[in-house]
């Protein structure tokens, strides 16, 4: 009987999503297949610490007290190729012999950290110069589409329909937005189209920091609390009669694109923020874990397939997610959000996640070919393996005709 693969689920992390990155990552260590797989939760703290241990896997202990829970220990990630050609977690415990080093060795990384930190291409980044197998997105796809102003000219290129937009940076500390340069600014990238406006950080997710402007006063307002998450922020137009979409995509075992059913998230306000989409039903701070109602994305409200879409709005849905995906080389289940005007029908491309929360996997429960959140693990997981036995050859500087240092006998 082969031997089992460990799987190492990373969550948390230094992100203003870090809640939420702690229900995706125990969902998905939850619906790994038992026998195939063991689950090793890497949980980072919001100071950046490092954690495994039993005690991660209870979402009642959270937020987590280290000192309640005997078995966690603080691990580091070996970036130096063990001999074995694992990768391993180091901890060190202090004995009386002196200090201990033990290694906790894993075969692949499954990232879960949403927003900064985690989705934008950094710990994607880290894993590729350590040469450690990971699933999801490659380094490049992360940060190309954690760019929202990135994403979209990315998008205009593909003939993909997207909202203009202002993009603002942060101003220098001890300036001020100006209300008469901000007019002209609006001016300039909307013509004509006025008040209101949305504007949104441009590196996170999870409509965290979102807000709605119907005047200059409520624009810098907005403005001011935007950058106080990010150092660049976006300004597009509000949309009327504001209905959205979102859909999951994924690449096959063959290679081919697939697509999940179509959500139309339902909401109570005007805009789907962080808190209709992670805390309804719930209170912060409260029981969302392991008995409370909120399990992240997959608590939503939605209407999934609705009817109301043409033919032509959902070949335009999943034609330009499909597009997305392959012209950023994106892995993983991806999900990619639509806004829509409900009266005239047009829709626009709104941004794309590459670690979606719940990684959207009740999406692709209600697709045509029905896939359950073990079997979407397990092909993420093997996807993974390919992406990261495929991205280099040998690295011997020998093999390249580069050898410059002569080894002395």
């Amino acid at each position: 009987m082969a031997q089992k693969k460990v799987i190492a689920v990373i969550f948390g992390g230094r992100s203003v999503e870090h809640d939420v990155s702690v229900l995706t990552g125990l969902q998905f260590l939850e619906a790994l297949d038992p026998g195939q797989y063991d689950g090793l939760p890497i949980y980072v703290d919001p100071l950046g610490q490092w954690w495994t241990g039993d005690a991660l896997t209870k979402r009642a202990h959270y937020p987590l007290k280290s000192d309640k829970h005997k078995d966690l220990r603080q691990v580091m990630l070996d970036l130096a190729t063990p001999a074995t050609g694992r990768p391993q977690l180091v901890s060190f415990t202090k004995g009386m012999m002196g200090e201990k080093r033990t290694v906790i060795p894993f075969d692949l990384m499954v990232p879960a950290i949403h927003g900064s930190n985690g989705e934008d291409g950094s710990l994607q980044g880290l894993l590729e110069f350590a040469d450690i197998p990971f699933a999801g997105c490659r380094s490049l796809g992360a940060a190309a589409t954690m760019d929202k102003v990135f994403a979209k000219s990315v998008a205009r290129t593909g003939g993909i329909q997207v909202l203009p937009e202002l993009a603002l940076n942060r101003p220098l500390r001890g300036t001020f937005l100006d209300p008469e340069t901000l007019e002209g600014q609006l001016k300039s990238a909307f013509g004509a189209v006025t008040y209101p406006y949305i504007v949104k950080p441009c590196n996170l997710g999870s409509s965290v920091g979102v807000g709605k402007a119907d005047d200059m006063d409520g624009l810098i307002a907005a403005l001011m609390s935007a950058f106080r998450l990010d150092s660049r922020v976006l300004i597009e137009p509000f949309v009327a009669n504001l209905t959205e979409y979102n859909i999951a995509v994924r690449r096959g075992g063959d290679g081919t694109i697939l697509t999940s059913a179509i959500e139309r998230p339902l909401r109570e306000a005007e805009l789907l923020d962080f808190k209709n989409k992670y805390l309804a039903g719930g209170e912060p701070g409260g029981p969302k874990l392991d008995t409370g109602p909120s399990e992240g994305m997959a608590s939503l409200n939605r209407e999934l397939n609705p009817t109301e879409l043409t033919d032509a709005q959902e070949s335009f849905i999943r034609d330009s997610a499909s597009r997305m995906f392959d012209l950023l080389s994106l892995g993983g289940s991806v999900r990619v959000d639509f806004l829509s005007n409900s009266e005239t029908g047009e829709l626009w491309l709104n941004e794309v996640n590459t670690i979606p929360g719940s990684f959207a996997y009740f999406l692709w429960e209600a697709a045509a070919t029905p896939t359950s959140f073990l079997e979407l693990t397990s092909a993420i997981i093997e996807e993974g393996f390919r992406l990261s036995a495929d991205r280099l050859g040998s690295t011997d500087s020998g093999l390249g005709g580069a050898t410059i240092f002569k080894g002395k006998d």
